[in-house]
């Protein structure tokens, strides 16, 4: 019984919703999120990377890790990117407006307002409410 092939085991549909809601946080570019889950998601994706890259570095040493660092780096700009782009809409703001993050000086001040200026109340362009997945 445990070998037939048209028996499938139950799915977990809270794993699976957990599963899709990072998927939609991390790599979607559509919805909002409020402040809240920006600074979460931004500082897990800086933990990550801020530990990857420092068992790399002594793990083949500095010189040796330049190649995989910036691979690392510009591989989390998509997550960095699609986390900012949620915040800005949760403000009524377009997605170009995320590309002053890549200004220096001017790029850390607005990643850092992006978490600190709050959001629409109710529903905006971008969504009925902020931290739910578009539907």
């Amino acid at each position: 019984m445990a070998n037939n092939p048209h028996i499938q085991a139950p799915r977990n549909t809270q794993q699976e919703a957990g599963r899709e809601a990072f998927a939609w946080l991390f790599f979607r570019f559509n919805g909002r999120i409020g402040r809240e889950a920006y600074w979460l998601a931004i500082g897990l994706l800086w933990s990550v990377l801020f530990v990857t890259i420092s068992l790399i570095v002594s793990a083949v040493g500095q010189e040796a890790a330049a190649g995989p660092t910036l691979m690392l780096g510009l591989a989390s700009l998509w997550l960095e990117m699609a986390i900012l782009v949620k915040r800005q809409h949760d403000r009524g703001l377009p997605w170009f407006w995320c590309l002053l993050a890549f200004v220096p000086v001017v790029g850390m001040i607005w990643m850092v307002a992006a978490g600190v200026i709050p959001g629409d109340e109710g529903p905006n362009a971008f969504g009925d409410r902020p931290d739910t997945p578009p539907s």
